[in-house]
Order: C-alpha cells, then structure tokens, then sequence
C-alpha cells in the first residue's frame, strides 16, 4: 500500500514512494492499517494520501491534496481537502473541511462544514457549524447556532445576505453599463 502514495521532490524526473510507518510495525502490511503517519524526514506532496486506507492519518511537514478517513492530525502541513470524523490542524492549513468535529489551532481554513468547530489563534474563510468555539480567531462568514469564545466576524449571515444583495446589484449596474457602450 505504501508503493500507492506517491511524492513529488520538486525536480521534472518523476515521483518516488513515499516512506509510511504503521503502528505496530515498521512497513504496510496487507491490511489497511490503523495509523499512518507520513514520515518528516523527507516533506514533500501526496498526491493522494486516500490509497492509504488508514483509519487515522497524521500528516507532519507535508502537503495532501485529499484525505478520507476516521481521524485525520495535521501539524506544519497543508490538505487541500478532508472528510473525517475529527479533523485536527495544528500551524497547518486545510482547504476544506467536512467533518463531525474540526480543530484549528494557529492555522487558517478556508471552510469549515462541521456539527462543532474550535478554533484556537486562527482563521477561517467560511465556518458553517452547529457549535463554534473560538479564542483570538478571526472568521469572514460565519453560520452558526451557538458561538462562544473571542472570536471577530466579518459577515455573519445577515452580513453575508446584505453583501450578496449589494454585490448582485452592483454587478447588475456594471453590466447594463457595458453594454450600452458596445452597442454605441
């Protein structure tokens, strides 16, 4: 399984497997296991972590573009995206982030769809969640139930309405504007 996941070293050669270490053993077995961690020793890219088929993933000093999996921890790292129970970023960033419960930890998302959300020192584009926890964060749209925390919100949803109504018209004029000039 380890030959499946593939990083890219930055030169136009080619992609060379990448090095995984499983708990309990030190190679992939046959079976998917149960934790991958992707090795710090050479940071590089995953083309595509999901041939793991690990049920917890952590990722440290690297670059994911999709996880799917039980538990995904991410430090120093980035995923483009990630569907799993309990996503947790630490000094990292994620993409996109659909799961049950989502941790940020001096990071940046940019969106969130989770039922709880907690959000430690970071910031998110778009954070749709039934609970919002948050502490020196700073959100653009934010839909949420129950917010607690210190956390700065750019739109909420009544915000994020207005906007959309003045950026329609907006456009709408700019539109009607041009073209009246190319027909003239």
């Amino acid at each position: 399984m380890a030959e499946r996941a593939k990083s890219s070293n930055g030169s136009a050669g080619g992609a060379r497997p990448r090095r995984t270490r499983t708990a309990g053993s030190a190679s992939a077995t046959e079976s998917a296991p149960k934790v991958v961690i992707l090795d710090p020793v050479a940071p590089g890219v995953v083309e595509d972590a999901a041939a793991l088929g690990a049920e917890d993933v952590e990722l440290r000093l690297g670059a994911v573009g999709r996880v799917e999996t039980g538990r995904l921890e991410l430090s120093r790292g980035a995923v483009g995206a990630a569907r799993a129970e309990v996503v947790t970023v630490d000094q990292g960033a994620i993409g996109a982030a659909l799961a049950d419960r989502v941790e940020v930890s001096r990071g940046y998302a940019r969106s969130i769809i989770a039922r709880q959300a907690q959000m430690d020192r970071a910031a998110a584009r778009v954070v749709i969640a039934a609970n919002v926890t948050a502490d020196r964060s700073a959100v653009m749209f934010l839909v949420a139930r129950k917010v607690e925390g210190n956390v700065r919100v750019l739109f909420d949803w009544r915000g994020a309405i207005a906007f959309g109504a003045v950026a329609g018209l907006f456009f709408a004029v700019l539109g009607r504007r041009r073209g009246g000039k190319q027909r003239g």
